[in-house]
């Protein structure tokens, strides 16, 4: 079978290959589509054999926006983008790598610090979701952790602590032997072992040496950040790359801590590009920050 008649294949035939439905399921989902005029998914949905994020994936996989990571699938449980491609939070994600596929036309390459005031705004999520997503629109991405402080983004895609962005900067490692390939067109770098010593190494110009040595293997650059108002690595980082996106939190981001954060990156003479705010609802505190992010994002300031 071609690949594209694999893209456009009956949701289900390929929840049969998947294993969710036997046979004598699908018969039943498609009396019910018929009798109720209701589509596949729901029908399955309202007959309580899939889940909706099963459905979300299989639709993903249908209209070629697959949902896993082929290092790892555990992320797909986690980033809301891989898992319900059709969401409105994935919808608000495509239509940010819109604005900045625009913004960065002319440009061979785009290196964005994803920034932000203080902790738990999700900023680390919003960085890991814009690179699959750039990466799905064919760019050639790699996400870096370039907390060297509390960097723990490889726990999003299930690594330990492997050796990271720390050990190419201290020169004991290449970027061709850490970076993990993550999904067609996206690697990502890790921190890394946490230094004693982050400020010095993320200084000038270590950052930006890094990014103009691999400019022919990548398109773009992803680069997550430890919270500005705690140190000034995230500004440190930003001059390096020329750009970055503010993230705000509602209810939790205070105003005056963006207009300081959009005022240090100024300073440093980083372009910022926009702010993305991000709107989360109240949810079960005992679970995860990453799992219980529910939120959508809208690109509100674009400078350019």
């Amino acid at each position: 079978m071609s690949a594209a008649k694999q893209k456009v294949a009956r949701l289900g035939d390929l929840f049969l290959e998947q294993g969710l439905l036997d046979a004598q399921q699908i018969e039943q989902v498609g009396q019910t589509q018929r009798e109720r005029k209701m589509r596949f998914g729901d029908a399955a949905l309202y007959l309580g054999f899939l889940t909706q994020s099963q459905i979300d994936a299989a639709l993903g996989e249908q209209f070629g926006h697959s949902y896993q990571l082929q290092y790892s699938g555990i992320a797909g449980e986690k980033l809301t983008f891989l898992r319900q491609p059709f969401s409105r939070e994935s919808e608000e994600i495509r239509r940010l790598r819109s604005e900045l596929l625009l913004k960065f036309a002319n440009q061979d390459q785009m290196s964005i610090a994803v920034v932000s005031a203080g902790t738990g705004d999700g900023k680390s999520y919003m960085a890991a979701s814009l690179a699959v997503a750039l990466a799905q629109a064919g760019r050639r991405t790699l996400l870096i952790d370039a907390d060297l402080r509390q960097g723990d983004l490889h726990y999003l895609f299930g690594f330990e602590n492997p050796d990271g962005l720390s050990s190419v900067l201290a020169q004991r490692r290449t970027l061709d032997e850490v970076a993990l390939p993550l999904m067609p067109n996206l690697h990502f770098l890790p921190a890394g072992p946490l230094p004693p010593n982050p400020l010095e190494l993320i200084r000038l110009p270590e950052i930006r040496r890094l990014l103009e040595n691999h400019t022919e293997r990548f398109d773009a650059f992803i680069l997550d950040t430890f919270p500005a108002s705690l140190a000034s690595d995230a500004q440190m980082i930003a001059h390096q790359t020329g750009h970055a996106l503010l993230i705000a939190r509602k209810d939790q981001t205070e105003i005056d801590d963006l207009r300081i954060l959009r005022e240090s990156m100024q300073i440093a003479g980083v372009e910022v590009l926009g702010t993305v705010f991000n709107h989360a609802p109240h949810a079960d505190q005992k679970s995860s920050l990453l799992s219980r992010l529910r939120s959508f994002f809208r690109f509100v300031r674009r400078k350019g």
